[in-house]
């Protein structure tokens, strides 16, 4: 059967599409060694959105908080990034949402500046302010909410976006249960689900989603099974295309992040002017590791 994007929302996507990128550039990187701020282990970065009061990122935490980044990339330089305020995640009782399972994956910024965020344990998708209040819960697609689907345990919904033409999109890291290796899926709401294929790099997991003008960018990483080292890719569907075909398609592009196989990059956010941060959730000896690095997409 055909996966279809609604003919209105494909002909807005289709609009003035970018031609394809070719490389991606590392302009710069920084590491954060584990530290605290109030009292919480700043690190376990799952997530990447714009701050909606601009001059920085919003970090989502696996530990359950959102953290404020200042972030000025001046020249293609990181020449600033410092954390600024921290925020637990709560519900509408005010309680942690850690201490109910609540395990933050993927997040996207909405057109009010509120940040939706999804929960891989329990398939859930909540909407929160800036400073991590619970405002609402969204219905994921139906595929999502099925954890009997899922490949294992920690297979769950990893990554999500939000345009205003497509609504929420969603998908796990990796197949789903019963499809192949190589076939991932985006699933939608408003729209109809688009798989696209990696045939030729086999064994990558979807980390990220993020929207850039009409593109829709994943971030992926494949691993080396007789290392273990990890290595970022940069994927950019042409979601115009995907709306007339079965399997989109679009450029692969190896993130050349050197020296750095043992960073298992899970966030991404658009900076503008096609430059992006990626950010990485690492724990080396015990102790938590941000590898922060700025790309350009040419």
């Amino acid at each position: 059967m055909r996966h279809t994007f609604p003919a209105v929302a494909a002909a807005i996507l289709a609009a003035g599409m970018p031609a394809a990128a070719q490389q991606v550039q590392v302009l710069d990187q920084i590491i954060w060694a584990e530290t605290r701020m109030n009292g919480e282990k700043l690190g376990e970065f799952s997530a990447l959105v714009a701050d909606p009061q601009g001059g920085g990122v919003l970090a989502i935490s696996d530990r359950g908080y959102i953290l404020r980044i200042t972030v000025d990339a001046t020249d293609g330089r990181l020449t600033r990034l410092d954390p600024v305020s921290l925020h637990l995640l709560t519900g509408s009782d005010g309680i942690p949402l850690r201490d109910s399972d609540f395990n933050p994956e993927g997040a996207a910024l909405l057109a009010n500046g509120t940040i939706a965020i999804v929960s891989e344990a329990g398939a859930r998708l909540a909407v929160f302010d800036t400073e991590g209040h619970w405002l609402r819960d969204e219905v994921l697609p139906e595929p999502l909410r099925d954890p009997s689907l899922q490949t294992s345990d920690k297979d769950g919904v990893e990554a999500l976006a939000w345009t205003e033409a497509t609504g929420f999109i969603a998908a796990t890291e990796e197949p789903q249960a019963g499809q192949p290796r190589d076939l991932h899926t985006l699933h939608g709401i408003t729209m109809s689900a688009v798989e696209f294929t990696t045939a030729g790099l086999d064994d990558t997991s979807i980390k990220a989603l993020e929207t850039d003008d009409d593109r829709l960018i994943v971030l992926e990483r494949s691993r080396d099974d007789a290392t273990g080292a990890r290595q970022p890719w940069i994927r950019i569907l042409p979601l115009g295309d995907c709306a007339t075909d079965l399997q989109c398609a679009g450029p692969l592009l190896r993130v050349p992040v050197e020296h750095m196989g043992a960073a298992d990059f899970e966030g991404l956010a658009a900076l503008g002017g096609d430059r992006f941060l990626v950010v990485s959730d690492d724990k080396i000896d015990g102790d938590l590791r941000s590898v922060f690095v700025l790309i350009e997409i040419k």
